[in-house]
């Protein structure tokens, strides 16, 4: 852990007190106004064997991971991470999903999924390379209207899921796929080149990986995924 990390401290929140740092945290990050998950649902995915922790910086909040037990009892589906701006690109992102993989693996959980946004190459940069996730799926309009940083486009996602244990591999990649420029000020305004953006990688995707395609790698400065046959 870096120094600037070092000096956070970071808490599993498992309280409805504890837990209502979360949602004002959540609307400040990402915007969309009633979408935040409250405080009571929080404390009934958690009491049911979810986990949440937030990392802060004395009494402030400025990253947090939230995720919720799910139909396989040895996967987690972590619902979101969210990190402050004033924190990003010095590691906090990496630490909080590596401190929720520990707590999965000490409750034998081995497997984790979650979405993101296919056009936001930054996360998938994070997913895909760093973390070493598999994009197994790809999901139209999976959230419906979200507002916010996601603006009017649809809610196009890719699904995830990531094999916690040690030496877990991957397919080698077979296939590279074109991602159009759109930054995220593009997609908040919903322009026509996030449109065309978005349109265009559901039309490489969604099929391919219904048909047994994954997302194994992104080159984010190329600006393209690459795939494996699953």
């Amino acid at each position: 852990m870096n120094d600037a990390l070092a000096r956070l401290r970071f808490d599993e929140l498992v309280r409805a007190d504890q837990l209502a740092h979360l949602p004002p945290f959540e609307a400040r990050i990402w915007g969309g106004g009633g979408d935040c998950v409250s405080v009571n649902m929080l404390v009934a995915t958690i009491g049911e064997g979810g986990v949440a922790i937030g990392a802060f910086d004395g009494d402030e909040i400025v990253g947090a991971v939230y995720g919720f037990a799910t139909r396989e009892p040895h996967v987690l589906h972590s619902h979101y991470m969210a990190v402050d701006p004033r924190w990003r690109r010095n590691g906090l992102g990496i630490e909080l999903k590596q401190r929720q993989r520990r707590w999965c693996l000490e409750r034998d959980i081995t497997h984790m999924r979650w979405t993101y946004d296919p056009l936001q190459l930054a996360n998938a940069h994070l997913n895909l390379h760093v973390l070493g996730c598999t994009g197994v799926a790809y999901h139209v309009d999976y959230y419906g209207h979200l507002g916010g940083i996601n603006g009017s486009l649809p809610s196009d996602r890719v699904m995830v899921s990531w094999d916690l244990r040690d030496g877990a591999t991957k397919p080698e990649p077979e296939l590279a796929v074109d991602v159009p420029p759109a930054t995220a000020d593009d997609i908040a305004a919903s322009n026509d080149a996030a449109l065309t953006a978005r349109l265009h990688v559901r039309a490489e995707l969604h099929e391919r990986m219904a048909n047994g395609w994954v997302a194994v790698d992104v080159d984010r400065d190329g600006r393209r995924y690459l795939l494996a046959r699953g």
